[in-house]
């Protein structure tokens, strides 16, 4: 029923304007790359840029579980349409109708909210959003639509570090800028072939999010996620499984705008 799932989104939203301090624990000092491994590391950033370069734009369907401090949120149907690089339309489906949408086409993020006979509908002025408001995550849609579609957000760095793990065995990827300090981690696996996963910092240090690829599987020759979880420091996880992909699917412009109900 309508008043079912309000009960659920709108504690949901409250919830996003309260964070807690659980922490991961905090980065330890960094070895810098050995002059051997330059090539190396050159060679995995170029892989990482290079990536599923073809794919243009994609569709899902799937399902979506958001927890705060492990507490069950959410979990509802989901649909999405993703351009690169930042275009991006997003529907939370309660019984089959687009209860929640929020689309964004690099120029005005739109936010539609349906409760029986009330809604709520916002535009606001913004390049690439953060999705906070949606998923709890404080991440961009251009980072979003990056991981959706295979590949690894790169942000701006001067120095990179490849390090061997002990425990779990792999590697890491470690980019540094000079004046943020480290900006990301890239962890692979020990075959140094996949990325599992990717830890964001804040310019304080502090962990902004972190992704994890769970699973993979390849449409047409991509290598896309079948299984995405997104995590934060003070509790926030948001867990996506996807049923469907569909690549190079080639949307109308129109599917990045919510018009306000009449």
């Amino acid at each position: 029923t309508g008043m079912k799932w309000y009960r659920i989104i709108i504690p949901l939203i409250a919830a996003l304007l309260i964070s807690g301090c659980a922490v991961f624990r905090p980065a330890r000092e960094l070895e810098i790359t050995p002059a051997e491994k330059a090539n190396e590391v050159r060679d995995l950033l170029s892989v990482l840029k290079t990536q599923n370069d073809a794919l243009r734009n994609f569709k899902g369907l799937g399902n979506i579980q958001i927890r705060r401090n492990s507490r069950l949120q959410l979990d509802q149907r989901v649909a999405w349409i993703g351009e690169k690089p930042v275009k991006l339309s997003i529907a939370v489906l309660i019984s089959g109708y687009p209860a929640v949408k929020l689309a964004t086409d690099g120029k005005w993020l739109y936010y539609l909210e349906v409760h029986g006979q009330d809604t709520t509908f916002r535009k606001i002025s913004a390049r690439d959003p953060s999705l906070k408001k949606l998923i709890s995550i404080p991440i961009s849609s251009s980072e979003v639509i990056t991981l959706l579609a295979g590949q690894i957000p790169i942000p701006k760095f001067d120095s990179a570090a490849l390090i061997e793990e002990k425990a779990p065995p792999g590697y890491v990827l470690v980019l540094k800028e000079k004046w943020w300090g480290v900006r990301q981690k890239i962890y692979y696996d020990q075959s140094i072939s996949e990325v599992h996963r990717v830890d964001v910092f804040q310019r304080s240090g502090a962990l902004k999010y972190r992704a994890e690829i769970e699973n993979r599987q390849s449409i047409y020759g991509f290598q896309v996620p079948l299984q995405l979880r997104l995590l934060t420091h003070d509790g926030a996880d948001c867990l996506l499984m996807i049923d469907r992909y569909w690549v190079n699917v080639d949307p109308p412009p129109s599917v990045f705008v919510l018009a306000p109900p009449k």
